[in-house]
């Protein structure tokens, strides 16, 4: 390359990297000058975009409004009830970070979501989410000696040696082909793909690796919040210092979950997920009055995720340990000091378990008004009357399959 093209190149070159330092100079000189307030309804959302990157953001009041972090300049706020709070703000302009008011005003008189009309759209605003929870046993799952099986590029296998049903699996991690199918383990297989992927765990309690805690669907409006508690309570006596009396509040324990999803476009929801399993512990709770108190073990998360309709994710690292001492001894002879060790036996096991959920949300809508509802599981044997030797000698009562020769249709 000759001299009169290098020199007009350097220039070229020097002017792009002065032009780039001074952009976001530039850009924050614009954006420490800008008086930012947000107004929102509640119940409603608005979505907020800065010319500088967030760091992070911070709400003075969270029963009023909400907010999160969607993309690197882009976050959303969420009116809740109706007031004001303080966000603050911080950029990558300054350490200190920007003062913002939200201002959540009542929902306005007929502002109904999907409503119809001109320039009204077609975006459904409810999510069904399905969940399900699920506890494993990690001192079981080591002790039966787990393999990674890797097959093809996206597929992962993690599962016990030879308890994929249809899979030949050796402990080196071999796979020769086959179905996939558990019989007997526990298994975590993940498929990979475009913009889809898998998490299917699948145990039986009889193998004692994993068992499912709770299976719930919850349908929520865009912007509102669902609940589930699978658990029950217990009584808490709380004395009465004016009269010396005792009156009896109850806790409630169990699998719970809070999930608030928004509705970004028609392929991507914003889901906010606050799940909490607690568990009785009597061995830390107290005495008061002759009464024992049990305490709660609890393990919770808060999570916030962006999801097409129908992709899955995996929360997990909610771990318990719990250690058993068990002391097996021969009467009398097992309680003398020194040489009573030879007739007693002593045994310490550790068990930890770990949580996990996986969350699918879907874009759903309701059904029309004149349309004819699917037929529940059954539905059609409500008049079948089996007669005696139906009833008695019918192969594993499955009445369903007499249904056609009683003259009943499917």
């Amino acid at each position: 390359m000759s001299k009169r093209f290098i020199l007009p190149l350097v220039a070229l070159l020097a002017c792009a990297v002065h032009s780039a330092a001074q952009a976001v100079p530039s850009a924050c000189a614009g954006f420490a000058d800008q008086q930012l307030n947000l107004d929102v309804e509640q119940g409603a959302q608005r979505d907020q975009q800065l010319p500088v990157p967030i760091k992070r953001l911070a709400i003075g009041d969270p029963n009023i409004a909400d907010v999160q972090v969607l993309d690197k300049r882009d976050f959303l706020v969420t009116g809740k009830a109706e007031g004001l709070t303080s966000l603050l703000i911080w950029t990558s302009c300054s350490d200190q970070p920007m003062r913002t008011v939200v201002r959540v005003g009542a929902r306005a008189v007929g502002d109904v979501a999907g409503a119809t009309g001109v320039g009204a759209g077609s975006l459904p605003n409810q999510v069904q989410t399905d969940i399900r929870f699920v506890e494993v046993s990690r001192s079981k799952l080591k002790q039966a000696s787990t393999s990674l099986i890797r097959q093809g590029s996206n597929t992962f296998v993690l599962g016990s040696p030879g308890s994929l049903g249809g899979l030949e699996v050796s402990p080196r991690g071999v796979l020769d082909g086959g179905t996939f199918g558990s019989t007997d383990g526990f298994n975590i297989i993940w498929g990979g793909g475009s913009s889809k992927w898998l998490g299917f765990i699948n145990a039986l309690e009889g193998s004692g690796f994993a068992y499912t805690l709770a299976r719930p669907s919850l349908v929520a409006t865009s912007g509102q919040s669902a609940s589930f508690l699978a658990g029950g309570e217990f009584p808490i006596p709380v004395p009465n210092g004016d009269n010396d009396t005792i009156t009896i509040e109850y806790k409630e324990f169990g699998v719970r979950l809070t999930l608030t999803p928004t509705v970004m476009n028609d392929k991507r929801i914003a889901l906010k997920v606050a799940p909490e399993v607690s568990e009785l512990d009597f061995s830390s709770g107290i005495r008061t009055n002759n009464i024992a108190v049990p305490a709660l073990t609890v393990r919770r998360t808060d999570t916030s995720v962006m999801l097409a309709d129908g992709e899955s994710f995996v929360i997990s690292g909610l771990i318990s340990s719990s250690t058993i001492s068990n002391v097996d001894k021969f009467p009398f002879l097992g309680s003398i000091p020194v040489i009573g060790a030879l007739f007693r036996s002593s045994n310490l096991d550790k068990d930890d378990r770990e949580l996990l959920m996986i969350v699918t949300p879907h874009l759903v809508q309701p059904l029309a008004a004149n349309a004819a509802l699917p037929k529940l599981p059954g539905e059609g044997l409500r008049d079948y009357d089996p007669g005696f030797g139906e009833f008695y000698f019918l192969e594993d009562g499955r009445f369903d399959k007499r249904k056609a020769s009683s003259g009943m249709s499917h």
